[in-house]
């Protein structure tokens, strides 16, 4: 059971416990940077790269397109971000002749963000099909981090003739939760709880993400304050929520022996949120070990000195590792 204040000491982790990098859904602190902090739009991110939006699966869908005959990579980014966190992937993977597609998943980003929406598991990987369909591609190489890799799993689970391979940084879905873990997270991660989460906890939860934290990211530190003033950001929130309990709702981890198509797994050495740190504890290793083994052929690199952000920290070496491995297949 637990108690008041073990709920307490965790309310700013509560994201975390669903071993993902949902601890970028605080607001901004004191940083020692100087922060723009005027309103910012979902639709006014800049992800360095330009993005289409039009109706897909009954949702408004934005996402970028590099174009080309090169093999087509899907980026499926994870939970509260958007294709922008892809911004030190997208180039190198274009460049070595891949079709780089980075879509924002509804309800993040620039899509569309409707409160009728599922957000199910499933409803996530059917609107990457669909998407695929409008693309006019008949599969892809899913690349998903961490509830992307989730949501690509279940694409594979789904429709293995849509998904080439797959390739799972820092994936969720592996890690197994009992159901009274499950039901604690979906009722303590609520839009309120989005909403609310004080402004003093983004810098520490932010480097929970990285191994080693640079001046590099602190556009996330901006993005973050700026977009918790956007005319949708309720909206967002709910989408948050709602993602987190699709996760508990739809798991994968006991399907692994089903994936039939070629596996790699990617993960920091150093990753803070896998496995859970409160709920379960234990090593990032043992868990993708356990994951890889139940996969068939599926292969395994671990990174050092790298945390959950993974495509971030270590990008020159996931961006080599995606290479090698999609190349080879």
């Amino acid at each position: 059971m637990y108690t008041h204040r073990h709920t307490q000491h965790v309310r700013y982790f509560l994201l975390a416990l669903a071993a993902f990098a949902s601890t970028l859904l605080t607001a901004c602190g004191g940083s020692g940077f100087y922060h723009n902090d005027a309103a910012m739009e979902f639709q006014d991110f800049d992800y360095g790269v330009p993005t289409t939006s039009t109706e897909i699966n009954g949702t408004l869908l934005s996402w970028y397109d590099s174009g080309g005959k090169g093999t087509p990579l899907l980026l499926v980014h994870g939970l509260a971000s958007n294709a922008g966190f892809w911004r030190s992937n997208i180039g190198p993977l274009r460049d070595a002749g891949f079709r780089v597609i980075a879509v924002d998943l509804p309800g993040y980003g620039k899509s569309g963000k409707p409160w009728s929406a599922p957000y199910s598991m499933e409803w996530f990987a059917e609107t990457l099909e669909r998407l695929l369909d409008h693309l006019a591609l008949k599969k892809a190489v899913f690349v998903g981090h961490s509830m992307g890799a989730q949501i690509s799993l279940t694409a594979a689970l789904r429709s293995s003739d849509r998904v080439a391979a797959l390739v799972l940084l820092s994936p969720a879905g592996i890690e197994s939760f009992k159901r009274g873990e499950g039901d604690w997270l979906k009722n303590s991660v609520t839009p309120e709880f989005v909403i609310s989460t004080p402004q003093d906890r983004v810098r520490a939860n932010l480097v929970s993400n990285f191994y080693s934290w640079r001046d590099e990211f602190e556009w996330m530190v901006e993005e973050r304050m700026r977009m918790s003033k956007a005319h949708d950001f309720d909206r967002f929130a709910y989408a948050v929520s709602r993602s987190v309990a699709a996760m508990v709702d739809g798991p994968v981890w006991q399907r692994l022996g089903d994936i039939t198509v070629p596996t790699l797994i990617v993960y920091g050495e150093n990753d803070n949120l896998i496995p859970n740190p409160y709920l379960h504890g234990g090593r990032t290793a043992s868990v993708m070990e356990w994951g890889a083994s139940r996969i068939p052929s599926a292969r395994l690199i671990e990174i050092p000195c790298a945390g959950h952000m993974v495509q971030l920290e270590a990008a020159s070496a996931v961006n080599n590792a995606i290479i090698d491995f999609v190349k080879k297949d």
